[in-house]
């Protein structure tokens, strides 16, 4: 997102939402989506990894190491075949799975 004033975010003069709006649904959604993310991954994988993206067909997530990005990635086809049985992600087809650091 390009650099804008707190002005320009607040603006409520915008078709539907103003740009803080949007960001914050979005935001919310990534949290959404996330917390149905972890209640299908192990206990020690819950912590480590968090949805970035979930645009179909693709899910993106980032891990906070190597070994949890590793694992997921093992369990990728499992994961996406119980997402599956939630409506909102009957379009996922595959994971991309990151390693991000903080």
């Amino acid at each position: 997102m390009a650099n804008r004033k707190i002005v320009d975010l607040l603006d409520s003069d915008h078709h539907r939402f103003s740009p803080l709006q949007t960001l914050l649904q979005r935001a919310e959604l990534l949290s959404a989506c996330t917390a149905e993310l972890r209640a299908l991954l192990p206990k020690g994988l819950k912590s480590s990894c968090r949805v970035v993206d979930a645009t179909p067909p693709v899910l993106k997530v980032a891990c906070r190491s190597a070994a949890a990005a590793t694992k997921l990635r093992f369990l990728g086809p499992e994961l996406i075949e119980q997402l599956h049985t939630l409506p909102q992600y009957v379009n996922i087809e595959r994971l991309s799975v990151r390693v991000v650091e903080g």
